[in-house]
């Protein structure tokens, strides 16, 4: 599975760590800071989110698996604000 942008969807990460994502239409949608490092994660790994989890664990010294369960429940919200998308 890989978690990839809504088509359209521009990302930006504030000063103060807040993600804001931006549909091509106009609507905004902020996160808090941890959101961003998600974000970023899931880039950087190809929007795997096993690997993104993995690597936030690590980083962090905390537990992948809630890390990963973390990470499904904000994806669900992305996907319900057409946000990102899931292939595989």
């Amino acid at each position: 599975m890989r978690v990839l942008p809504g088509r359209g969807v521009t990302a930006t990460v504030l000063e103060n760590g807040e993600l804001l994502l931006s549909k091509a239409g106009g609507d905004t949608y902020k996160f808090a800071p941890h959101t961003a490092a998600l974000w970023i994660a899931l880039r950087q790994h190809d929007g795997d989110p096993a690997e993104a989890a993995n690597a936030l664990a690590e980083l962090w010294n905390a537990e992948c698996v809630l890390i990963r369960a973390e990470l499904e429940m904000w994806v669900d919200e992305l996907r319900a604000a057409e946000l990102c998308r899931v292939e595989g």
